[in-house]
């Protein structure tokens, strides 16, 4: 596998990351996950965009014009010959880069940044979760960067297949719903979207930008609002969404089954022509 590495393609076995990396030592860093369809990747601007302001937050000078980096991944794709093929995920890492030791980021940075790529199997047509016992911090400034530490979600995910279910459910530390492991959270409360808002510790994804915006379009019910696990409890449907996995149905929240909403499918159709009219493929840099 080849990998785009601070400028450079070069065999993965052949990548080093320095010994002194922050985002290795202290999760000092950001990350993005795109999918890329027959070498063209969708929402590329938006995940740029927002990796851009993350990187703000941060204080960390990313190093490289968006422009840039989507070229890196076009040549990356290449490089790797998934150009061709269906579903690629590509995972974008930015570090602060290395430093010493202490938790002050040094002045001067010199930031890694690291784009891998893989072939994606097809999501499947639904999946399964429960509530996890891990808590959501929406106080934290991190809750809404696509930051590096995922100990939370790896926790949660371990917790939710011990149960024998497929994903976890954050409540944050007001006990109101945040979001699933790695996707943002819809419910259907008869024919109106429901979705938790930024300020309950979620993350803002690429994804549920673009739902929110082709149901907005297409006229259905949207609310962004605080959702208690006594609305869960009575939801008719509900579904995950993320780069990967598109609109995911949830067939069961808590050992509670629940069916496919009606309006599932034309608000899928709706996100395909949106992602279809974002595609990005531009001459490799």
């Amino acid at each position: 596998m080849i990998v785009w590495l601070n400028g450079k393609l070069i065999e993965a076995a052949e990548a080093r990351i320095d010994p002194a990396d922050r985002g290795f030592l202290l999760g000092d860093g950001l990350f993005e996950t795109l999918l890329a369809t027959h070498g063209k990747i969708i929402f590329a601007d938006q995940h740029l965009e927002r990796l851009a302001q993350g990187a703000n937050v941060l204080g960390i000078n990313i190093g490289y014009d968006a422009a840039t980096l989507i070229g890196a991944m076009s040549s990356l794709l290449i490089a790797n010959r998934l150009e061709g093929t269906p579903r690629t995920a590509l995972r974008l890492t930015l570090s602060r880069g290395p430093g010493p030791r202490g938790l002050l980021p040094p002045k001067d940075t010199s930031p890694t940044v690291l784009i891998a790529c893989f072939p994606s199997q097809a999501p499947a047509h639904s999946t399964t979760a429960i509530t996890t016992t891990v808590r959501r911090n929406e106080f934290s400034p991190t809750s809404n960067l696509k930051a590096l530490p995922y100990l939370d979600q790896i926790l949660a995910k371990r917790e939710a297949v011990a149960a024998g279910a497929d994903d976890a459910l954050f409540l944050n530390t007001q006990g109101k719903l945040a979001c699933a492991s790695a996707a943002n959270l819809f419910l259907w409360d008869s024919n109106t979207l429901l979705t938790p808002p930024l300020s309950d510790g979620c993350l803002d994804g690429i994804t549920r930008r673009a739902v929110i915006d082709v149901a907005q379009s297409a006229g259905i019910g949207f609310f962004e609002e605080s959702i208690t696990p006594a609305t869960l409890a009575n939801v008719e449907g509900a579904f995950l969404t993320n780069s990967l996995i598109g609109m995911m149905p949830l067939s069961a929240i808590d050992g509670r089954d629940l069916k496919e909403h009606e309006l599932m499918q034309p608000l899928r159709a709706a996100l395909h022509e949106a992602e279809q009219a974002s595609l990005a493929r531009p001459s490799p840099q």
